[in-house]
């Protein structure tokens, strides 16, 4: 099989970045794009692709192994069903629809005309999220205990405004754009999520979404998880701004994760262990021994598309799939429900 031929639906914020990414890769032809937005050509055309104002007409006229659904929450469902139709694999930009529903009729779809569906979680080919998950599964700071997650940036006004107004209304908050990477995280790195109970604000901007979250959660195994976000203070603790990983964001170096176990702990993205090297000596007495984890890294957004080039090759199996990506939304939902409600949701 040559080159894996790949199409682009929607090339706003993220859609610019899977571009971006499609265009160097040796192994993949970036055949087209498309945006309802017709002033994006210009990207197409700066990345020598060809450009569709309509989604429909660029899966039919073009001959396509798969396609790059980054569109509105609200229209994954549609354009994703269109596109498994044509017999086209799918990496769907997360979540993976804006409701469960929905993403059961995705899925059901992909299985009735044998596509692929592949979700975006693109956190999960990042290098050092899969070292911390060894980490952390292989027992190298003994028993998990506990897990602490901080998110504070600031969304300045124009992120809400014209073509973008979707996100100050039901749907378009943190909790399903930025809290669903932390909690698939969570599910990647320790297990699945057993119970939760989260307080929801929406104070300090009064829209009908949220921009301020606090939740405690219940890990598989016994540990808990601790998670604060907000999008409306000018902080620089963030899963974005700490790694470095997407250049749209200001660089901060700085942990926003910690991960607690019965023998050491690890920072992340700093990536350094702490524990006592004498258990003869283990105690609040005692100074702990810190040592740095050396990493190879590579940007998580190629190793995302390679993944998904290897799925339709058929000699990868996705990271993440529609099933695994359903479990990350519900667990999104019900923080939003708890928050709503003020009782905890607990998962069977």
């Amino acid at each position: 099989m040559g080159k894996v031929r790949l199409g682009l639906i929607g090339i706003g914020m993220i859609g610019k970045l899977h571009a971006a990414t499609m265009s160097r890769m040796k192994n993949v032809e970036f055949v087209a794009a498309c945006d309802i937005n017709a002033e994006l050509q210009r990207i197409a055309e700066e990345l020598g692709t060809k450009f569709y104002i309509s989604f429909e007409e660029m899966i039919e006229k073009e001959k396509l192994d798969g396609v790059v659904v980054a569109v509105p929450n609200e229209s994954h469902l549609m354009v994703g069903v269109a596109c498994a139709k044509k017999g086209l694999h799918i990496l769907m930009e997360k979540p993976i629809t804006g409701d469960l529903e929905s993403a059961d009729l995705l899925i059901q779809s992909a299985d009735e005309n044998k596509v692929h569906l592949m979700v975006a979680h693109h956190r999960r080919h990042n290098p050092l999220i899969e070292e911390l998950r060894k980490i952390v599964r292989g027992g190298q700071i003994g028993k998990l205990v506990g897990v602490t997650v901080l998110w504070a940036l600031y969304k300045p006004k124009d992120y809400f405004q014209g073509a973008f107004a979707w996100r100050t209304q039901p749907g378009g908050g943190p909790i399903r754009i930025n809290l669903i990477h932390e909690i698939d995280n969570i599910r990647y790195i320790c297990g699945d999520i057993t119970r939760l109970y989260a307080e929801v604000s929406n104070e300090a901007r009064q829209f009908q979404v949220e921009d301020t979250v606090s939740i405690s959660l219940r890990i598989k195994g016994g540990a808990v998880a601790n998670i604060f976000l907000s999008d409306t203070v000018p902080g620089n603790i963030a899963y974005e701004a700490n790694t470095g990983e997407n250049l749209f964001f200001y660089h901060s170096p700085g942990n926003c994760y910690y991960y607690y176990g019965t023998e050491g702990m690890v920072t992340f993205p700093g990536m350094r262990k702490l524990f006592y090297r004498d258990p003869a000596k283990a105690g609040w007495q005692y100074p702990l021994c810190e040592e740095g984890i050396k990493i190879d890294r590579e940007d998580a957004y190629t190793r995302q598309i390679r993944n998904f080039c290897g799925v339709i090759r058929g000699t990868e199996a996705p990271k993440i799939d529609g099933v695994d990506a359903r479990k990350t939304l519900e667990v999104s939902l019900a923080i939003e429900q708890s928050g709503k409600t003020g009782q905890a949701v607990v998962f069977g």
